[in-house]
């Protein structure tokens, strides 16, 4: 049975999109990522794929 997420997806892509737009698309690492958004790893990885993919994401919501 699939879990529910524990988070809300769109303030997520919000977040990265600040995350993104400080520090540069290259100078982000995925610790970056997972300690600025509060989510897990491998929620953001079930989630969003890769890096580029979350980053693709989150330009589209932006």
């Amino acid at each position: 049975m699939a879990r529910t997420k524990d988070f809300d997806e769109d303030a997520v892509l919000k977040k990265a999109v600040d995350l993104f737009w400080l520090k540069g698309y290259n100078a982000t690492s995925m610790q970056d990522l997972v300690d600025g958004l509060g989510i897990s790893r491998s929620s953001l990885y079930d989630t969003y794929g890769d890096k580029h993919s979350l980053f693709i994401k989150a330009l589209e919501s932006y």
